[in-house]
């Protein structure tokens, strides 16, 4: 199960993951059990996606023979202290990121 976890946004805004309203529910209560994480480490979180994705491209680079075009798809989740977990996309995470190179991508 991915984390509960309030993100306090610079803006005053929050973003709640893992956790859904229910219906006819108010929403008092609804933070309970969730950890917080502040702006900054949450992209500091979703920015292991670029150092993931110039080591993919590294790796690329030292093909000889490089196919026409590469497609990866995956799944990322939150843990508790909000580093990024990468997942399997069936595995029902926050996050599904697909990225593509060559001729369509």
């Amino acid at each position: 199960m991915s984390a509960r976890m309030i993100v306090d946004l610079a803006e005053g805004n929050i973003v709640l993951f893992g956790g859904a309203p229910e219906p006819g529910m108010p929403d008092a209560g609804l933070t309970n059990g969730f950890s917080r994480a502040s702006a900054e480490t949450f992209q500091a979180a979703l920015g292991t996606i670029g150092a993931l994705v110039k080591t993919v491209e590294a790796s690329i680079d030292t093909m000889s023979q490089k196919p026409e075009g590469i497609e990866i798809e995956f799944g990322a989740t939150l843990s508790q202290d909000c580093d990024l977990w990468i997942v399997s996309p069936d595995s029902a995470p926050e996050f599904k990121i697909r990225l593509s190179w060559g001729k369509n991508g």
